[in-house]
């Protein structure tokens, strides 16, 4: 998948050359990370497909999991001119993880992680605000991939697993501001939001956003 992502980033750079930056001494190419918090909007629907996996092996099961967790990225792109661009990235959208509280056969206690990743490619508006400041929109697809593996009590102490994972495209939003500390460098904060993350009906399904703070440089 991340070589389609390069492909089409090249590809939209070449179409795009002739445009140029409005600044000749400034490169358009540019790269960036960011850390931050990735939270899980629906959680319930992994915690449903978790505990139905578990009944239909003879387990009883409460399940909870946390809506919180890390998150980072890695992203590149290419400046057309100060308002447009496009961006490739890969994010780790969070490890949330669960605790399943087993009540039959016997009392006891399971243990899971949710774990959330995606690939992206999207155009980039930014609207110069002050001399340093801009505010910036993205609106693009995101590969996502959800992997699960928990795994509880059953009968006579031997474990029963739920170990399902998910590829999907979904549709991907991001908000935020940049600033420049220089020609080259740059500090970002962003909001994005990656859509329906996992299957409805084999890993559960939910929208995860992500709150980061992060540098970029241009080369």
């Amino acid at each position: 998948m991340f070589r389609w992502i390069s492909i089409a980033l090249l590809a939209a750079t070449a179409v795009s050359v002739p445009l140029s930056v409005s600044a000749a001494d400034e490169s358009p190419w540019y790269a960036g990370a960011g850390i931050g918090r990735g939270e899980a909007k629906r959680p319930g629907s992994w915690v449903e497909q978790a505990d139905l996996a578990f009944k239909a092996q003879g387990v009883t099961s409460v399940t909870n999991i946390g809506t919180g967790s890390t998150a980072w990225k890695l992203y590149g792109g290419y400046q057309w001119d100060e308002n447009l661009g496009v961006e490739a990235g890969y994010a780790r959208l969070g490890r949330f993880n669960g605790v399943s509280n087993v009540t039959a056969p016997a009392a006891a206690t399971g243990s899971g992680t949710w774990d959330a990743s995606a690939f992206s490619l999207a155009a980039v508006g930014t609207l110069p605000i002050k001399e340093r400041f801009a505010a910036i929109g993205k609106l693009g697809l995101a590969y996502t991939r959800l992997s699960v593996s928990a795994t509880a009590p059953g009968a006579g102490g031997a474990a029963v697993a739920f170990n399902p994972s998910n590829d999907r495209v979904n549709l991907m939003l991001g908000l935020g501001l940049r600033f420049d500390l220089s020609k080259k460098v740059g500090l970002r904060a962003e909001y994005e939001q990656y859509s329906n993350v996992g299957d409805a009906t084999k890993t559960g399904q939910t929208a995860i956003g992500v709150w980061s703070l992060g540098a970029q440089y241009r080369f």
